[in-house]
């Protein structure tokens, strides 16, 4: 029985233990955002914009703060960062209280989710969707091919 239930856990785990890629099915995630609201994210988005770092997050934040503060929402787009990294003290404390006074939603995952999304080295993640499916994976660098791709 404790076998069984062990392998259940295990297998459920390995679901999310690899990162996302073409035809893939983006799994319905429960992600909380800088207010520590629950967001889910399902089939209904069609695109993801991720950062895994600080230096990637700063270039989404200057993207989007020229946009509508209902950009991400009209186009059924999440920004979604990943801020594991950072000291608990300084997310708290420092982080947290600036990512308040922006005008969009910063959903952010936890270590559990942090491998589901692909990565490239100082590079902003843009994932395609349609129907809860990865349909394209793109890796930009600045604000300019940011806009680009999501015109």
């Amino acid at each position: 029985m404790i076998k069984k239930l062990l392998f259940t856990i295990l297998l459920g785990l390995s679901a999310f233990a690899n990162s996302l890629t073409i035809g893939t099915d983006i799994p319905t995630l429960t992600v909380k955002d800088q207010f520590e609201k629950d967001y889910i994210v399902d089939a209904n988005i069609k695109t993801i914009i991720f950062s895994a770092t600080k230096t990637e997050g700063t270039t989404i934040k200057e993207f989007l703060l020229t946009k509508d503060k209902d950009y991400l929402t009209i186009n059924k787009t999440v920004y979604i960062a990943d801020i594991t990294g950072m000291p608990s003290l300084i997310t708290k404390f420092i982080a947290m209280p600036k990512m308040k006074n922006y005008p969009f939603s910063v959903l952010l995952i936890d270590e559990a989710n942090k491998t589901l999304f692909p990565v490239k080295e100082d590079m902003i993640t843009i994932i395609s969707l349609e129907n809860g499916k990865v349909t394209d994976i793109k890796y930009v660098k600045t604000a300019a091919e940011l806009g680009e791709i999501l015109k």
